[in-house]
This record gives structure tokens, C-alpha cells and sequence, in this order.
């Protein structure tokens, strides 16, 4: 079984983030795509983050529909900071090597950052959605100098592309993993924008899925003066 691994804060999930997983998912053949919902990730400002139980819940309510998607609390049941390779190390743990880790072109950008980043690289395929009309060239050579700061012998050598064109891939040196560069629908949606508009009284219709709007309206996620509700 093909897995993949999305991981976030999703505060709150919306429209973008389930198309990014379609079609990574289709792209790559995976069976399913589990959608890790972050306790304390820790490159977000906490006074932003909306209740984790009520984030779970409209992952929940967001997935119900696609029988490829499920929802996950491995990092809220785990407890800590939320980092990447405990994650993928437990779900390898659960179903084996065929795990693929889902992440951004924003994100893997900063992937110098990130806590035992060569060790991730060497043991997981990673699958970036990239942006529209972005440089492969350029962005490995991104990727490679910012890795190349911490881990001078880590080396990304480009593989190919698929038939269609919508996938790249580069092999990680000393590893069978590669990272997975894949063409998505890059809608511009942003959870940040769009507790902005519940603040403002604004529509968030298409934004996010109808069961999502619902709740968070249905439970005053967002409060009076634009204040979130948190874990505080």
C-alpha cells in the first residue's frame, strides 16, 4: 500500500489543501493520504492556532467524502513538537517503507530548517507541490545549496520527469528516497485569509468545504475583537 503524509496545523482545512492532496495523490498512485493534524508545530505563532480538537474535527468533517482520505492524530496523540521525521518514522513504523511525505514548495524551501532534514531525505520519498510555472532547475539548485549549509555531502541528482510531464524527480545521494517535484492546481487560499473574513463578516463560501463553514460558525470559532479561540 502507497501512503502519503500531509501534515499541518490546517487552521482551518480548506479548498486548497484537499486539491493539493487529489492530485498528489493521483500523480503518485497512492492509495491513501492521511492528513496529520499538528498539536504544536513549531513554526507557528500559538496565539494563532485554533482549538486542536476543534482543527481534528473539521479535518474530519472535510475528509468524509473521499474514501482515499483520512484524518490523523498521531501528533496530538504523541504530544511535544510536532516535527516531521517523529511523524514519518511512525508511520513507516505502521505500514512499512512505501510512505511518502507531502509538503509545499514554500515549505521545502526552508527544508534547512527543519529537524534531522538529511535523515528525513535519506529515508522518505518527499512530494512537493509546486507552484505554477516554477524553474526545476532553479529550485534544485535552491534545494541543494540550502542543504548543502548543514550536510555537505547530502547531493540531489535530477532523475527525469514522467510521461505526462507533471512529475520531476530528483535522487537523494546514498539513499533509494528521492523528492518528488509534482504539478498542482495552486489555488490562492490561505487559512490566515480566511479567519481574516470570519473576523470581518466576510464570505468564506468555496473557500472551504460547506461542512467546514458550518462548523466554524456553529461553534464561534472565531470570537468578538477578532480573537481565536486557542489551547490556552
Amino acid at each position: 500500500m502507497m501512503i502519503g503524509v500531509l501534515g499541518g496545523s490546517f487552521n482551518p482545512i480548506h479548498i486548497g489543501h484537499l486539491s493539493v492532496a487529489q492530485e498528489a495523490a493521483q500523480l503518485m498512485k497512492l492509495d491513501r493520504v492521511y492528513f496529520v493534524v499538528s498539536a504544536n508545530p513549531p513554526h507557528k505563532e500559538k496565539e494563532t492556532l485554533i482549538e486542536k480538537r476543534h482543527r481534528y474535527k473539521m479535518v474530519e468533517l472535510a475528509l468524509a467524502d473521499n474514501p482515499i482520505f483520512y484524518p490523523s492524530a498521531n501528533e496530538m496523540e504523541r504530544g511535544g513538537i510536532s516535527y516531521t521525521i517523529d511523524t514519518m518514522q511512525s508511520f513507516k513504523e505502521q505500514f512499512g517503507d512505501d510512505v511518502y511525505f507531502i509538503t509545499g514548495q514554500d515549505a521545502i524551501e526552508e527544508i534547512g530548517s527543519w529537524k534531522s532534514a538529511a535523515a528525513l531525505l535519506k529515508t522518505f520519498n518527499i512530494v512537493v507541490t509546486t507552484r505554477p510555472g516554477y524553474d526545476s532547475s532553479a529550485l534544485f539548485d535552491l534545494l541543494q545549496s540550502v542543504l548543502s549549509v548543514k550536510y555537505a555531502n547530502l547531493k540531489l541528482k535530477f532523475i527525469g520527469k514522467n510521461s505526462s510531464g507533471t512529475v520531476e524527480s530528483a535522487g537523494v545521494t546514498g539513499s533509494s528516497s528521492a523528492i518528488h517535484f509534482v504539478r498542482t492546481p495552486m489555488l490562492d487560499i490561505s487559512s490566515s485569509d480566511i479567519r481574516k473574513r470570519l473576523v470581518e463578516g466576510r464570505s468564506i463560501k468555496y473557500l472551504v468545504p460547506g461542512v467546514v463553514e458550518r462548523y466554524l460558525k456553529d461553534n464561534k470559532i472565531i470570537c468578538g475583537g477578532g480573537a481565536v479561540i486557542s489551547d490556552k
